[in-house]
């Protein structure tokens, strides 16, 4: 029996156990109802609760009713739900997959969970795999010409991560749990419960697995996040957490297409064997450890003001180690920091005002005996920013101009600098159908020491059963290393860049089409195609909706059809590979049981298409999944 089958196990005895702990609360159900960021409705006898917001009320979202319909491993394939979205895939589960949104990957992205950035502060990354998804409520992808006004650094793209966060009456639990090939596996118990009249305490445990594929592709992830939640008053709660993870993920580099090329001339007949590919390193991993403790206020002081204050202190340590495999690589990231971000929002009939401080101190210890370039990288950090945003209603709820300006410094052992970034934009509501959003900002580029330009338009009408959304976006003299370092090779990202995205959503009686377009170009590409994203990504799905069983089930089942084109890769100016384009089919099957439990099955690569996004890392063959979420004895 393995650790999965016995957590799995011990879930269910958990939940159990829950329901009888609910009779010892029992007198306190009928003072106590309230509700999750996005259901209805209720209240706490007086005490009416306080939740985590957006962060950018025109930002995308993702919600949590979209989230629950998606049968996802991990957060990045959540974010397949937004426009300029790609992501430069390992293919082997568990792998540190990186993110590209609007052009903009690797170290370029602000994470925030609850408004608090997560990138590792050394390479400026997040790996969306440390992220426990279970405990998401919703995403929220930042406008493109915000995008650097959230966070203590100038990165273009932000998205912010919206934690659960809600009172439950009664005890509350979740369990999930999916099973797919070659031992893969998840478990997630999240349990809820008022525990005194003005206290409420959560937890989510995670397990994720897998057994070797390839050569040393295993891995295993363990989660948890402790959560208090105390109601001192309408105007005042108080939130303390603590987030702990424990991870190894074996990372082989890759197929080792040198040594196949010497075998034989048709390298495909060994890339995407997995029993003889050979790989590049057959005992390099990486081991992760974090601990991070936040405490947060959330004040109203009036229906026009409200202020958030989080503190945060984090300890995390990445170790990645190889011993036999040249080159030799046994690398060290140890990082502790402290800091607090202020968020006060201002509103009125006239305009709404929203001012954003942070500070923060980090000790960074780094050593690696790859290169010379990485390695003791100790250094001490200090940085701190202003952001300040002001929206004008004085022509009406309809038509909402804002500008924004963000002072940062940043002071090292070696070196102070100061950066500073700007712009507008304009939101439109033409009725309740059509809205548009345009808006342009400038931003200090680090590594130009120029400012970034930066342009966004997009326009949305939904109308019954119909909903189409256009997207544009231009990015103008920025450039950043993208380092992949499961490869130790760095990719280039365009200076310039453009986008244009559009999404077509259309029901008729049961059957539902959606589709997303995406087509990107630039002035500085090699052979006339792009380095990071394909010229074009297009998926479209077509779904059977609809209430089965005497409207005892909701289900949505469907064939989903994914095209990539063809993208160049630029190592750092020096050699160049090229990505064929492809294309792949899938079957996706969820049924929502009684509003309670929701079943999973997912047929992926129907037609067992063989390919890669990143050289040499095959994606994965034809193979099933399922699963099952369920909220148990609530």
């Amino acid at each position: 029996m393995n650790k999965i089958t016995v957590l799995f196990l011990g879930v269910i005895f958990f939940c159990a156990a829950s329901t009888a702990f609910s009779i010892s609360i029992k007198s306190f159900q009928d003072s106590l109802n309230t509700k999750n960021i996005n259901d209805s409705t209720a209240i706490i006898d007086t005490l009416v609760p306080l939740h985590t917001s957006l962060i950018d009320e025109n930002s995308f979202v993702i919600t949590n009713k979209n989230i629950n319909k998606i049968d996802y491993r991990y957060l990045g394939d959540i974010l397949n739900k937004s426009s300029f979205n790609y992501t430069l895939n390992f293919g082997f589960v568990g792998q540190p997959n990186i993110p590209i949104l609007y052009g903009v990957g690797y170290n370029g992205i602000s994470f925030l969970q609850d408004g608090i950035l997560i990138n590792n502060r050394y390479s400026n990354f997040a790996d969306l795999n440390d992220v426990q998804s279970e405990i998401l409520d919703s995403v929220e992808i930042i406008n493109y010409p915000r995008g650097f006004l959230y966070s203590s650094t100038n990165n273009l793209v932000s998205v912010n991560l919206i934690s659960k966060d809600f009172v439950s009456p009664v005890p509350y639990s979740k369990i999930k749990y999916y099973q797919g090939p070659d031992g893969e596996a998840l478990a997630d118990v999240y349990f809820n419960s008022m525990i005194s009249n003005k206290v409420n305490f959560s937890l989510d445990i995670t397990n994720r697995k897998m057994d070797d594929k390839y050569f040393n592709t295993n891995f295993s992830y363990w989660q948890g996040t402790f959560k208090i939640k105390y109601l001192a008053s309408n105007s005042l709660n108080v939130v303390a957490s603590y987030n702990i993870e424990k991870s190894i993920v074996g990372m082989n580099g890759g197929v080792d297409i040198d040594s196949i090329k010497i075998i034989t001339q048709n390298t495909d007949s060994l890339l995407y064997d997995n029993v003889f590919a050979p790989v590049n390193f057959v005992d390099r991993s990486k081991e992760f450890r974090l601990q991070n403790f936040n405490l947060k206020f959330l004040y109203k002081f009036s229906d026009n003001l409200k202020s958030t204050l989080s503190a945060y202190y984090r300890f995390s340590n990445e170790r990645i180690v190889q011993t036999n495999d040249l080159p030799l690589l046994n690398s060290t990231n140890n990082e502790k920091l402290y800091g607090f971000i202020l968020n006060n929002k201002y509103e009125n009939d006239l305009f709404n005002l929203n001012l954003i401080s942070g500070y923060e101190s980090a000790d960074i210890n780094s050593d690696s005996t790859q290169n010379s370039f990485f390695s003791n990288r100790s250094f001490h950090t200090v940085n701190y920013f202003t952001s300040v945003i002001f929206s004008s209603k004085i022509f009406g709820k309809n038509i909402v101009p804002s500008v924004f300006y963000k002072y940062q410094y940043t002071g090292t052992n070696n070196f102070n600098k100061s950066r500073n970034g700007y712009g507008a934009d304009l939101t439109l509501i033409f009725n309740k159908n059509t809205n548009l959003y345009i808006g342009l900002s400038s931003v200090k580029n680090d590594f130009t020491n120029t400012f970034a330009k930066n342009y966004e338009g997009r326009i949305n009408y939904k109308y019954d059963n119909f909903n189409i959304s256009g997207g544009y976006f231009f990015r103008k003299d920025y450039y950043q290393p993208l380092n992949i370092y499961t490869t130790n090779m760095f990719y280039n990202e365009q200076q310039s860049l453009k986008g244009v995205s559009l999404i077509f959503d259309f029901s008729l009686g049961d059957f539902i089409i959606e589709s997303n377009g995406e087509f990107y170009s630039t002035s500085n590409s090699t052979n006339d195609n792009l380095w990071v994203v394909p010229k074009q990504i297009i998926t479209a799905g077509l779904y059977y909706y609809s209430y089965l069983f005497n409207d005892n089930m909701l289900l949505k089942a469907g064939v989903l059809f994914t095209h990539n084109g063809i993208r160049n890769i630029d190592y750092n100016n020096l050699t160049t590979d090229t990505v064929p384009s492809f294309s792949r089919i899938d079957l996706t099957i969820s049924g929502i049981i009684q509003k309670v439990a929701t079943i999973y099955f997912t047929w992926e690569n129907l037609t067992n298409k063989k390919y890669f996004i990143v050289p040499f890392y095959p994606m994965p063959e034809r193979n099933i999944r399922f699963g099952i979420s369920w909220e148990l004895f609530n």
